[in-house]
């Protein structure tokens, strides 16, 4: 994206229009063009894309603005970010944006691409099943990986290669919180080798993650978002059919 661009001139198109503090805007820019760029070149005129987890809209109004052939669901369950989203929505003048105050569970209409920025444990993996229910192309950067756990819906290991090894959940939840334990390289070596550790372990859930996708017929690819220090969470899981 152009350093030029509204995305950066404009205050309420810019992280800055979200309330982040500022030591985070340079970063979370840089979050923001990784997810969508990559949602861009999925996109066709007349998509609907969700942003699950949207808090006051950084990356769906970031869409709604570069793709105003499409219709951006913004989805959030904190009244307070939903409506800081909305005021910015407002300012813009954008109108191919639809609201959906609730929990994911409770998100039933059909869509075309899903995207997360950074949805807290297991709830990147309840927003790939929504995803995998319609059919649906994902753009997600997981985050919070020692917060998964078990229940009704989801279940770890998630893919059949890994159930079939025999990996105990026990183990599997450990090395989701190890994938946790990652810190700023340019830290103490201590920190450079937990954070190796860590991002070894990140993989490895994300490769479950992966897997599963690909034995319900999408084509996968694990990336890392540029540049790599924007987020100790830098990995990114595309999904097409």
């Amino acid at each position: 994206l152009p350093r030029d661009s509204r995305l950066t001139t404009d205050l309420y198109f810019s992280p800055t229009g979200g309330k982040l503090p500022t030591k985070r805007i340079d970063r979370k820019t840089h979050q923001l063009e990784c997810l969508a760029n990559e949602v861009i070149a999925l996109a066709k005129p007349g998509h609907i894309i969700v942003d699950f987890c949207s808090g006051t809209g950084h990356l769906g109004i970031l869409l709604a603005f570069l793709l105003p052939k499409c219709t951006i669901y913004l989805l959030e369950n904190k009244e307070e970010s939903q409506q800081l989203a909305m005021d910015r929505v407002r300012r813009l003048g954008l109108k191919n944006v639809v609201y959906f105050r609730c929990n994911l569970d409770y998100f039933k209409a059909p869509f075309d691409i899903g995207v997360s920025l950074h949805a807290c444990g297991v709830a990147t993996d309840i927003v790939l099943e929504k995803c995998f229910a319609h059919r649906a192309k994902f753009v997600c950067c997981p985050c919070c990986y020692g917060k998964l756990y078990e229940f009704d819906r989801i279940r770890y290991p998630r893919s059949r290669v890994f159930q079939e090894s025999e990996l105990l959940l026990k183990e599997y939840l450990c090395l989701a919180h190890c994938a946790d334990q990652t810190h700023d390289l340019d830290n103490s070596r201590t920190n450079v080798e937990k954070s190796h550790q860590g991002f070894y372990c990140m993989d490895i859930i994300d490769k479950d993650r992966l897997l599963q996708a690909e034995e319900l017929g999408y084509s996968v690819t694990h990336k890392r978002l540029k540049p790599e220090n924007c987020t100790p969470k830098n990995r990114l899981l595309i999904g097409t059919l």
